[in-house]
């Protein structure tokens, strides 16, 4: 079940995690091809806690060193007071390194159907389902100006533990335009994420 957060706003960095999400577009660096509209400026952006095996991945693989390494960060992190699995912000870990809280957009239309599909956080999401436990996660929904070109999975049983990126790693909406790949429509990293649509403006510092 979906329980929404009361948010303490900036002083646990919602304010900064909202700040980049807003900013962020589609871009393609290397062939100049124009961005589009910023997806999420207009959204609805809350925190909620989350079963995992309610929302719907988007990759069919999930890589063991990630996991291992996710594992890892828990461990050191939990050391300190902080939880990986119930971030309500961006963390920064050391001076290169940011956590912040698995991504999950939801769209009413077909073949998403209001379920929530997961745009980063993916191998934080498979742990915390394997440990049968809930995960606070950032839930964006409403004025999303361009859908995500990737398609959902049926179900977590799709999803294979891997050594490596497989070649069949996810499907994609078909009718893409063909000057663009599926990879620069996706969600590219910004500080705390591995995925999420690329921010043009915002400072880095």
């Amino acid at each position: 079940m979906i329980e929404r957060i009361t948010l303490p706003g900036e002083i646990d960095g919602h304010g900064f995690l909202e700040m980049y999400l807003r900013e962020c577009i589609y871009l393609n660096c290397d062939s100049g091809i124009n961005y589009l509209p910023k997806p999420y400026e207009y959204a609805d952006i809350q925190q909620a806690r989350i079963d995992p095996s309610e929302v719907k991945p988007t990759a069919k693989y999930v890589l063991r060193s990630n996991l291992a390494t996710i594992e890892a960060l828990d461990k050191e992190l939990s050391t300190q007071g902080i939880d990986i699995f119930n971030l309500h912000g961006v963390i920064k870990i050391d001076d290169n390194n940011y956590i912040c809280p698995p991504i999950l957009e939801v769209w009413k239309e077909k073949p998403y159907n209001g379920i929530p599909v997961i745009v980063d956080g993916l191998h934080r999401l498979y742990i915390a389902r394997k440990r049968g436990i809930e995960i606070n996660c950032v839930l964006i929904s409403g004025e999303i100006s361009s859908m995500l070109p990737v398609l959902p999975l049926t179900g977590w049983h799709e999803v294979v533990e891997q050594d490596a990126v497989p070649k069949d790693k996810r499907n994609y909406h078909p009718g893409i335009p063909a000057h663009w790949k599926p990879h620069e429509l996706y969600r590219r990293r910004f500080h705390g994420s591995t995925g999420p649509r690329i921010v043009l403006s915002t400072s880095n510092t």
